[in-house]
């Protein structure tokens, strides 16, 4: 999870700057790390699920569990979708700006996929970490709270990186619009 947050954050942080084959390597390592991570989440899921089944099976009925392993598995689908397309176009932006120039509809997968990342990653940990929900809040309503979720953080970000970069553009033409002007000096006064 800290690797796959962290990454979130370097990508946001150098949104604006030129990227650079030191970045895109960093990004991979730490991708590679993430993935292991999210290996390791399958087989210490499953391997409770098992355990679960041979001596506790009244636990299979907890909603909260099928949520979690629902987020999970989008969570995995995103995880493809980052290292099939978000990583290639990554590489192909060596040398230019992260977001400068790309048509809304790659920027939007960007953002989606840096969401869904982030969530994804945040929302089995918080589930974990509320035993209060067991048994007591059905799966329906814990995957529409993770939607809603998922929707209000892609507007938020939507936001921020429209706001930065319309305050970008609205600086490049102002600072467009200004000439270098000779500096007049009044005329001593006789």
């Amino acid at each position: 999870m800290g690797g796959a947050v962290f990454l979130d954050l370097l990508l946001a942080r150098y949104r604006r700057t030129v990227v650079t084959a030191e970045l895109v390597g960093h990004v991979g390592w730490i991708s590679r790390l993430v993935a292991i991570g999210l290996l390791i989440l399958w087989i210490s899921g499953i391997g409770f699920l098992l355990l679960y089944q041979v001596t506790e099976p009244q636990k299979l009925m907890n909603p909260k569990i099928w949520a979690k392993v629902t987020i999970v598995a989008i969570l995995s689908i995103n995880g493809l979708a980052i290292h099939r397309l978000v990583l290639p176009f990554l590489r192909q932006r060596i040398g230019h700006q992260l977001l400068s120039g790309i048509n809304g509809r790659t920027k939007t997968a960007l953002i989606s996929c840096g969401v869904i990342s982030a969530v994804s990653w945040t929302a089995p940990v918080v589930l974990g970490a509320v035993p209060q929900l067991n048994f007591v809040v059905p799966c329906t309503v814990i995957l529409a709270t993770y939607a809603l979720v998922l929707v209000q953080a892609f507007l938020i970000a939507t936001f921020v990186l429209r706001d930065a970069a319309g305050r970008e553009a609205s600086l490049s033409d102002l600072s467009d619009g200004i000439e270098e002007q000779p500096l007049h000096h009044a005329a001593p006064a006789t």
